[in-house]
């Protein structure tokens, strides 16, 4: 693996960068603030745009760590307006693996967005940065997400019954893998 940290990637329509305290009220009114949106993301939405520049200023100062993944999502017809995210939120040198989470706001939703930006950072993870396998997981009340991982060459791994519970639900943690040489 080489560890060389968040890189601008392209692709047809997108582009992924490090975020920008500019991108906090973007990112609070596309995604951060909804609670629909974040149903089964790990954390809860935030209750206001302080608390959105702060964590982006957090994020900032992890950008000096070359093993840090962050990428906000921007569409090239608007390059002012962020309108997701995507990040490597582990990495295992033991076998050269990581895992990805990802969330997109839901007024993009359903135009194969997230399918074009996780391709992308697959390329990424396996071409640059020399990851051997990557994950991605979600909770079995979002199949919505086995559609990306699905078009992304993605096979599924495993279940964790009952792997998550919080929000209000119980549900399985389903997870998806691929490896370079599945390429």
């Amino acid at each position: 693996m080489k560890a060389i940290g968040t890189q601008i990637l392209q692709t047809n329509r997108l582009i992924l960068r490090r975020f920008v305290e500019s991108d906090a009220e973007d990112m609070f009114q596309n995604w951060a603030s909804s609670a629909e949106n974040l149903t089964y993301f790990i954390r809860d939405s935030h209750t206001n745009l302080e608390v959105m520049r702060n964590s982006i200023c957090n994020w900032g100062g992890s950008y000096t760590n070359p093993n840090y993944y962050k990428w906000d999502i921007y569409l090239k017809e608007k390059p002012e307006q962020v309108i997701g995210d995507i990040s490597i939120v582990a990495i295992d040198e033991n076998d050269s693996s990581c895992e990805i989470g990802y969330v997109l706001g839901k007024n993009y939703w359903s135009r194969s967005l997230m399918t074009e930006v996780l391709k992308a950072i697959l390329d990424f993870c396996f071409t640059q940065a020399g990851f051997q396998k990557v994950k991605v997981r979600y909770t079995s009340l979002n199949p919505a997400s086995s559609h990306v991982m699905d078009k992304t060459g993605m096979s599924y791994l495993k279940t964790v019954a009952n792997g998550v519970e919080r929000k209000g639900y119980i549900a399985n943690l389903i997870y998806y893998q691929i490896s370079g040489e599945d390429r």
